[in-house]
């Protein structure tokens, strides 16, 4: 590690941590444009919140939208009348709050522990575990949501484990937990409560929360909750109610909105992709956590805290049919505290090896199954500059792992290993130009802007509509035959069948359209059967530009 752990105060490692994380879960976020289809969504609804002056209730297609609770909706606002409506200041706050993350676990771990080189490494860990890279960089609530979870969690186990701070873990616990609330609903309260629960049945210690600090815990937190609920209760009454508690979550928890996503091994899956390039070493972490669960003594209880908090998060989420990776985000701090703890702990030595490796052996395969794919889709990659830059770097970084570890260099490769992840970012950055048109509508939409200026309704695909509303400010409709609604319900036109996208056609004289490729297909034979033309304008990303125009109404404008 580059810094002496055990002479190094604390804010020297932590100061370290911030500088580090920034660079991991911050710099260049203003480089890609905001992609669709969810970073535009909460974007737009800041958007609309600041254009109708509306701080409490917000909006999505000129209409109030009840999908999430206002919290983070405030920090977006605030970020963009401090920096602008830009993709740097949309991903302010999920970066700023990856950054509070690490901050987090360093003092969590510390608490757990009393081990700098734990809490160091707990914070190196996160800020460059593929996972957390990845949210700190998305405008998505779950980054902010997850540190309010930790932070709570944080204060329980300070006041648990100090008697005379008991009052105050209690209370403090209680408060983060109604701000989780109003940053991602009642799953605020759920996760750490039942972690808590778990902790103390372990512990045989639900006699914990006989306490006064309990309710005046429970007042201040309906104190924060309360409030806004009951104003959207009583603006909005059931169709509050009904989209937020029973769409958002019941039904949630009983219907899969990404079935692909809906099996057992989903979230297992996500632990072990989410953590790379530490992967390799969770299997000897995982063995020595048993066996300390096993040990007698004051130790224990620390990692009885850490099952409580696997358990509590991973009870919620396993049985929703509704699975996304970003929603077990929560338990990422507990696994890293473990991957922490194995990597300092110094033991089985074969073990590490076993695992430095498996992780040198992955990366050096990398490139040479790059070269292989490249050579195989060639004519698909528009430049293999990008390709070549990962190549070069991934390589790179397998073959100094290899070296330290065969030089017994364990702390050396341990540093390392961030490398992986900073490599990753690069690669990313080199290959901006080419992955922008395909996850962005952006540029397609500049198209448009500069064709038509009218204020017609657009025709788009599903996937991008939120993408053109909030890049065009024009009314739009959805295109997707045979498909399924959007899960929390739009108030735009869903055209599903055919009959649906000819009587919206024959409505306007002429309608632009951004679609995919299937959406493409359906409307041509759309066009050929109803009597319309079609121009198509531009193919950028996999997004077709069109114009259809409705004969029938263009004559009897030239007419009159």
């Amino acid at each position: 590690m580059p810094l002496n752990m055990s002479s190094s105060r604390h804010w020297q490692l932590i100061l370290f941590l911030v500088i580090v994380s920034y660079v991991f879960l911050m710099a260049g976020n203003s480089v890609m444009s905001l992609t669709h289809p969810d970073e535009v969504f909460y974007v737009q609804t800041a958007k609309e919140m600041i254009a109708r002056h509306s701080w409490m209730t917000p909006y999505i297609f000129d209409e109030p939208q009840f999908e999430k609770p206002i919290l983070f909706y405030w920090l977006l606002i605030a970020a963009i009348k401090i920096f602008g409506l830009t993709p740097f200041a949309a991903r302010f706050f999920p970066a700023f709050f990856g950054m509070a993350a690490v901050v987090v676990i360093y003092w969590i771990s510390w608490m757990l522990f009393r081990n700098k080189r734990i809490s160091f490494l707990s914070g190196i860990i996160l800020s460059s575990s593929f996972i957390h890279f990845a949210l700190s960089r998305a405008v998505l609530i779950d980054m902010v949501f997850s540190v309010w979870v930790a932070v709570t969690l944080g204060f329980f186990y300070c006041g648990y484990h100090n008697p005379q701070r008991k009052n105050a873990g209690i209370i403090l616990a209680f408060v983060f937990s109604a701000i989780a609330v109003l940053t991602k609903g009642l799953l605020g309260f759920c996760f750490p409560a039942g972690v808590i629960l778990i902790y103390l049945f372990l512990r045989r210690d639900i006699s914990f929360l006989k306490s006064r600090a309990v309710l005046w815990g429970a007042f201040l937190f309906m104190l924060i909750v309360v409030p806004w609920h009951a104003l959207m209760i009583k603006l909005y009454g059931q169709a509050f109610t009904h989209e937020y508690f029973q769409n958002v979550h019941i039904r949630r928890l009983l219907e899969a909105e990404h079935r692909k996503s809906n099996t057992w091994y989903f979230y297992p899956a996500t632990v072990i992709l989410g953590v790379m390039p530490w992967t390799f070493f969770m299997f000897p972490a995982i063995a020595l956590f048993i066996r300390k669960l096993r040990e007698e003594g004051s130790a224990r209880s620390v990692f009885q805290f850490l099952l409580a908090w696997l358990i509590g998060i991973f009870i919620f989420v396993q049985p929703a049919q509704s699975k996304l990776a970003s929603y077990i985000l929560p338990i990422f701090p507990a696994v890293v505290i473990l991957l922490a703890y194995y990597l300092q702990a110094g033991v089985s030595h074969r073990g590490f090896k076993i695992a430095g490796y498996g992780l040198t052996l992955f990366l050096l395969l990398t490139p040479v199954a790059a070269v292989i794919a490249v050579g195989k889709y060639r004519s698909f990659v528009p430049d293999i500059k990008p390709i070549f830059v990962g190549i070069i770097l991934i390589a790179a970084c397998g073959l100094a792992l290899l070296r330290f570890l065969l030089r017994d260099q364990r702390e050396r490769f341990i540093a390392a290993i961030p490398c992986v992840t900073l490599s990753l970012f690069i690669i990313a950055i080199s290959g901006k130009p080419y992955a922008e048109p395909w996850v962005s509508c952006r540029q397609i939409s500049d198209v448009f802007k500069s064709t038509d200026a009218s204020e017609s309704v657009v025709l788009a695909s599903k996937f991008y509509v939120r993408g053109v509303r909030y890049y065009t400010d024009r009314p739009v409709a959805v295109i997707d035959i045979a498909g399924h609604p959007f899960f929390s319900p739009h108030p735009i036109p869903f055209l599903s069948t055919d009959t649906d996208v000819d009587h919206f056609l024959r409505r306007q004289p002429a309608t632009f359209c951004v679609v995919k490729e299937s959406d493409l297909e359906a409307l041509k034979r759309i066009v050929m059967n109803g009597g319309f033309s079609m121009t198509p304008l531009r193919d950028i990303g996999g997004k077709h530009l069109l114009k259809i125009e409705n004969r029938m109404l263009s004559k009897k404008a030239i007419d009159n």
